[in-house]
C-alpha cells in the first residue's frame, strides 16, 4: 500500500488536540500550495528545504497509508481534513485522522496514531500495569522504604515527583525545572526534600504523628527556588488571606466536583470554600500599556530625538500622564468603583516604582518600552493590590457558595442532592470548554483552624487504620484536605504531593507516581484513590522496565539540549554532542537524594552485619563443657543473613516472630523495626500479629 510522509508544523506543541491541528496543518499546506509528500521517512527527516525549518525542534512527520494513490490527490485529502474539521468531538476526530494517518514522529519517539493523544498514551500505559486494585499485597512493600527506592536508576529518580504526564509527554525533568529555573531550580528543590525521607521516617517511628510544622518546613525547602532573591520571603509561610487556584479539565470529575459542592453546602462558611469564575480586571494591565502609548504618543513623536534624562520636571508631567490614564481606564471600566481603580494603581505604582526601574538616559523611550512589558506581564499575573480586589469581587460572584454571603453570589445551602448533581454537571462541562473557573480557599484562619484539625484527626485515626486500603484512604483524606485548603502562597501540590508519599513509606505502602498530581484537587475519594494504587502500580511497573525508561528519558534528554543549542531537527539521533563535554547539572541535584540512599543502605548492611556477628558464634568457639548457643540465636542469625541477601522485610519479621521471647533478641527486633520503618503499624498493615513479632 502506496505510504507517504508529511511534516507538521508545531506537532510536538498539539500533540493533545492533534487530530485537529494535523488536518488544519495539512489543509493549510494544500491551500498555499506548501505540502510535500515525501517517500519515506528519511527523506521527510532530511528534506532540502522547508518553509519552517526554524520550528523543525517542535514539530514532527506524519505516516500516511492509502489503498491507491488517487487519495493522495490534493482534492481528497483536502476532503479527509475538512471532514475532520467537520467533527464534533476529539474522539471522533482521531477516529477519522487513523484512517489514513498510521503512524507519528515526534521529539525522537515514533507513535501509532492511536497515541496521539495523551489520554491515549495514560490508558495504555496503565493497561500495561496488570492493574488490580483489590490485590492489596501488591501496595504494600518488601523492602525497607529507602532500599525500596533504590530499585529506581539514578538517572530517572526524578520520575519519584513530577507529574508522570510530563514524561509520557515527552518531557523530563529539564523541562519541569525551566518552570521554576531562579536559585539552583525546582527540581533541586525537589531532590533536597527527597533527601529529607530517611530522617522523616525515623522520627515518625518514634513520635506516630506528622506535624503541621513538619509540612511547613517540607514547603520551606520545596520553594526555596520559588522565593529565590525574594524580597518576599513566603517559604514555609501560610498566607496572608484568601487564596484560589485553577480547577483544570484533567483533574476534575463530576463525582469530584460533587464532593466539593456537598463540603461547601455542609460548611455553611461565608468565608470558607467558593467555585466559580476568576474575573480579571486587568486594571494594571490595561494602565500599563495605556500609559506605554500615551508616552509615544504625546512624548517621543513630539521630540526630534529623546536625549533627555530622568529630571524632577519630567517627573511632573508623568504624574499627568498617569492621571490622564487612571481618567481613561475609569471611564472604560464603569462596572468598577473609581476609588478602586485609583488605589489599585497607586499601590502598583509605589511597590513598583517603574520610572526608577529604566535608564535615566533616553528615559522617555526606555519608560515606554518598559510599561509594554509589563502590560503583557500583568495579562495573566496580577499585581498584588489587583490581585485582591479579583480574587473578593470572583468570590462575591461565585457560582456556589454557603453561609451568610453576598446576593450577587449562588447560595446552595438549601440545594437538595439532584440540584447540587446538576450543578457539578454544569461547572464541569465549563471547564471541558475551557474557561477559568476556580476554587476559592477559605480565609487564613478558618484555613489553619481546619488545617490543623485535618492533622490531628490523620493522627488519631491513622493509628486504628488496618491493611492497605484503609491507610491509603485515610492519607488521601489528609492531603486532599492539605490541598484544597492550598495553606501557602505557592509550591502546594508538590508538598502535599510528597507528604502523601513519605506517609505511605511510613506505613509500609509503595510509593504513588501519579500521573497527574492535581487530580488530588476535584476528583472524588474513591476516584483519588484508584490514582493512587494505580500510581503505585506505576513504580512497580516503571522499576520492572526501567531499561527502556531510561533509554526514553536519554531520548528525551538529547533533544532537548540539541534544541537548547539552537539546532533545527526534526529527529536528533545522529547528532554527537560528545564534543560539547558532559552536562553534570543532573548528577549535582539528584546528589542529595542519592546520598540519602546510600548512606541507609550503607547503615542498614552495617547493622546487619554486626548483629551476625553478635548472633553467629560457632559453638567450636566457646567451651562445649560451659556453654551452649540458644537455637534461638541460630535462627536470629540465620535469618538475619537471609535478610541481608534479599532485603525483604516482610519475610524476616514473619520469620522471627517466635523468637521474641528471648529479650535480647527481641531489644534488636524491635531496633530494626525502627531502622526499617517496619513498625507496629506496618505489621497491622501486612496482616500480621504484632504481638508475635515482639
Amino acid at each position: 500500500m502506496p505510504k507517504r510522509y508529511v511534516i507538521i508544523p508545531n506537532l510536538a506543541l498539539y500533540l493533545n488536540k492533534g487530530a485537529h491541528h494535523i488536518a488544519e496543518e495539512l489543509q493549510k499546506a494544500i491551500t498555499y500550495d506548501d505540502l510535500q509528500l515525501y517517500h519515506s521517512w528519511e527523506k521527510a527527516k532530511n528534506p532540502k528545504k522547508h518553509v519552517l525549518k526554524n520550528r523543525f525542534s517542535v514539530s514532527g512527520i506524519i505516516e500516511i497509508e492509502v489503498e491507491d494513490e488517487a487519495q493522495l490527490k490534493k482534492t481528497e485529502l483536502r476532503k479527509f481534513c475538512e471532514k475532520i474539521l467537520s467533527l464534533s468531538s476529539k474522539e471522533e476526530k482521531e477516529k477519522e485522522l487513523s484512517t489514513l494517518v498510521k503512524a507519528i514522529l515526534v521529539k525522537g519517539f515514533l507513535l501509532p496514531c492511536n497515541q496521539l493523544s495523551l489520554q491515549n498514551r495514560e490508558a495504555l500505559q496503565v493497561a500495561a500495569f496488570n492493574f488490580n486494585p483489590n490485590d492489596e499485597t501488591k501496595l504494600l512493600l518488601n523492602e525497607p522504604p529507602l532500599l525500596y527506592l533504590s530499585n529506581i536508576p539514578r538517572d530517572i529518580h526524578f520520575l519519584l515527583f513530577i507529574d508522570h504526564q510530563f514524561f509520557l509527554n515527552f518531557e523530563n525533568w529539564r523541562q519541569y525545572n525551566a518552570r521554576e529555573s531562579k536559585g539552583k531550580g525546582c527540581v533541586y528543590d525537589l531532590f533536597q526534600g527527597m533527601a529529607l525521607l530517611g530522617d522523616f521516617l525515623t522520627r515518625y517511628q518514634k513520635t506516630k504523628t506528622v506535624t503541621f510544622q513538619e509540612i511547613k518546613s517540607l514547603h520551606g525547602v520545596l520553594s526555596e527556588s520559588v522565593y529565590y532573591n525574594s524580597t518576599d520571603d513566603r517559604r514555609g509561610v501560610i498566607r496572608d488571606d484568601y487564596n484560589t487556584f485553577p480547577l483544570h479539565a484533567d483533574a476534575v470529575t463530576v463525582a469530584g466536583l460533587k464532593e466539593l459542592l456537598q463540603r461547601i453546602k455542609a460548611d455553611n462558611q461565608a468565608d470558607g470554600f467558593r467555585i466559580g469564575y476568576f474575573n480579571r480586571s486587568h486594571i494594571i494591565s490595561d494602565f500599563c500599556f495605556t500609559l506605554s502609548w500615551l508616552i509615544r504618543t504625546e512624548i517621543l513623536q513630539k521630540k526630534s530625538s529623546d536625549k533627555e534624562e530622568s529630571t524632577p520636571d519630567l517627573l511632573i508631567v508623568l504624574r499627568e500622564l498617569e492621571k490622564k490614564v487612571i481618567d481613561e481606564i475609569i471611564q472604560k471600566k464603569k462596572d468598577i468603583p473609581p476609588s478602586d481603580i485609583e488605589l489599585i494603581v497607586k499601590k502598583f505604582l509605589e511597590d513598583f516604582v517603574p520610572h526608577e526601574k529604566v535608564n535615566k538616559a533616553n528615559f522617555w523611550a526606555n519608560l515606554s518600552y518598559y510599561y509594554g512589558d509589563l502590560s503583557h506581564r500583568f495579562i495573566k499575573s496580577s499585581p498584588k493590590e489587583e490581585f485582591h480586589y479579583d480574587l473578593f469581587h470572583s468570590r462575591a460572584h461565585a457560582l456556589a457558595s454557603a453561609g451568610g454571603v453576598e446576593s450577587t453570589t449562588v447560595n446552595i445551602h438549601d440545594y437538595n442532592d439532584l440540584e447540587l448533581e446538576a450543578l457539578a454537571k454544569k461547572i464541569f462541562q465549563l471547564i471541558q470548554e475551557g474557561k477559568e473557573i476556580y476554587l476559592f480557599t477559605p480565609k487564613r484562619d478558618l484555613a489553619e483552624k481546619w488545617a490543623d484539625e485535618a492533622i490531628a484527626h490523620f493522627n488519631n485515626i491513622i493509628q486504628k487504620a488496618n491493611g492497605a486500603n484503609e491507610i491509603i484512604e485515610v492519607t488521601d483524606n489528609l492531603v486532599h484536605e492539605l490541598e484544597i485548603l492550598h495553606l501557602f502562597h505557592d509550591v502546594n501540590c508538590r508538598t502535599n504531593y510528597l507528604l502523601m508519599n513519605f506517609l505511605f513509606l511510613a506505613h509500609s505502602i509503595k510509593w504513588a507516581m501519579e500521573f497527574n498530581p492535581n487530580r488530588l484537587d476535584a476528583y472524588s475519594s474513591k476516584e483519588r484513590i484508584a490514582q493512587h494504587k494505580e500510581a503505585i502500580f506505576r513504580t512497580d511497573y516503571i522499576i520492572a522496565n526501567q531499561i527502556q525508561i531510561s533509554k526514553n528519558n536519554a531520548v528525551i534528554d538529547h533533544a532537548y539540549r540539541c534544541a537548547r543549542l539552537g539546532l533545527q531537527e526534526l529527529d536528533y539521533a545522529d547528532i554527537d554532542l560528545s564534543a560539547m563535554g558532559a552536562d553534570t547539572q543532573y548528577q549535582e541535584i539528584s546528589q542529595p537524594f542519592t546520598d540519602a540512599l546510600r548512606a541507609f543502605e550503607k547503615s542498614f548492611n552495617n547493622t546487619l552485619t554486626t548483629k551476625i556477628k553478635k548472633y553467629d558464634a560457632q559453638p567450636t568457639q566457646l567451651s562445649s563443657n560451659l556453654f551452649s548457643v540458644p537455637k534461638e540465636y541460630i535462627e536470629f542469625a540465620k535469618a538475619l543473613k537471609q535478610f541481608q541477601a534479599d532485603y525483604n522485610v516482610r519475610h524476616f519479621f514473619t520469620t522471627v516472630a517466635t523468637l521474641s521471647e528471648i529479650p535480647e533478641i527481641e531489644e534488636d527486633i524491635k531496633s530494626l523495626r525502627v531502622l526499617t520503618g517496619f513498625s507496629e503499624d506496618s505489621v497491622k498493615t501486612m496482616g500480621m500479629n504484632f504481638n508475635n513479632v515482639g
